[in-house]
């Protein structure tokens, strides 16, 4: 289309030299636009090819294709740019980008698109931070680099680019179609790690998650355990409670009828002292059985606490 536009040439001159240039299949296409519309133009005879015979896929698909096109291993820059300009001119036929747009579109899926490692990509990024490379400086810096890299690597006796991997090369032989649309066995390489790296992922996740959830299942029981606990000291309490009450009522009991019979009786004799003391003696072993009811009661509460946080 830019070359139609450059063409300093009468209208009927470019549709002449179009058609006398064409045969066969192309030539009945445009025959069958002049039956069709009369007043044709020479750009009319070059849209009719390229519906007939141009790519059908819209401007948003050259787009991705463009976007997912990668540079081959042991490829050379300048043949991934080649594949790259195939498919940014498509799109501009597409309308999908601006022309001024571009340079930018170009050297922007480079750096993203090129091998990690690649001394070429390399240079060019540190120049593409501190301006914008054109389509001239651009292919200008990217051939001066390969030819360095050739004559270093030749005086080490070593190739600069390996041979690039073709996959299925005794299948079917690499057309230029196939060439133009990118590199599918690179895009399925990337695929590949990106659904390795994802899996490894969700395996990761799952045994944190397994781990997690054993744990919350530890506290869970740890909690039960506690409260269980905690209800079974209550009950303790309650009872050592109840015994202190039982035994205070009869130190209380005790002590009224003690102080009764000294006010009734006055001092005592012999005989009332030996009478009252199996009493006494009685007294301080009920006393005595209380408390060591209500030690061991603590002793137990806490041992079965020790056993369940343990």
């Amino acid at each position: 289309m830019q070359a139609l536009d450059e063409w300093d040439v009468p209208e009927a001159q470019k549709k002449q030299r179009i058609t006398e240039s064409l045969k066969g299949p192309a030539s009945e296409a445009v025959r069958n636009l002049k039956l069709s519309r009369k007043d044709c133009t020479a750009l009319d005879y070059l849209n009719v090819l390229e519906e007939v015979f141009g790519r059908t896929e819209k401007a948003a698909e050259l787009v991705y294709q463009y976007e997912h096109t990668y540079q081959r291993r042991g490829e050379r820059m300048t043949e991934y740019m080649r594949r790259l300009d195939k498919i940014l001119h498509q799109i501009l036929l597409k309308k999908g980008a601006e022309p001024a747009e571009v340079d930018k579109i170009r050297i922007k899926q480079i750096l993203r698109g090129s091998q990690p490692l690649d001394p070429v990509m390399l240079q060019l990024r540190s120049r593409a931070v501190n301006q914008e490379l054109k389509y001239l400086e651009l292919i200008r810096a990217v051939r001066e680099e390969e030819a360095l890299l050739e004559e270093k690597s030749f005086r080490r006796g070593e190739r600069a680019y390996a041979q690039p991997v073709r996959h299925n090369d005794g299948l079917q032989p690499e057309s230029d179609s196939l060439d133009t649309y990118g590199s599918d066995g690179d895009e399925q390489e990337h695929l590949i790690t990106f659904k390795s790296t994802e899996r490894a992922a969700k395996e990761l996740n799952l045994s944190e998650r397994g781990e997690l959830h054993k744990t919350v299942k530890k506290v869970q029981e740890a909690q039960a355990e506690l409260q269980q606990a905690h209800a079974e000291l209550c009950r303790v309490l309650m009872k050592v409670t109840e015994m202190q009450a039982e035994m205070q009522k009869f130190l209380t009991g005790m002590q009224t009828t003690g102080v009764a019979v000294a006010s009734s009786q006055g001092p005592l004799t012999e005989s009332q002292q030996a009478t009252a003391s199996p009493l006494s003696k009685k007294s301080c072993f009920v006393v005595e059985k209380c408390a060591t009811s209500v030690h061991n009661a603590k002793a137990e509460s806490l041992k079965g606490i020790e056993l369940r946080s343990c």
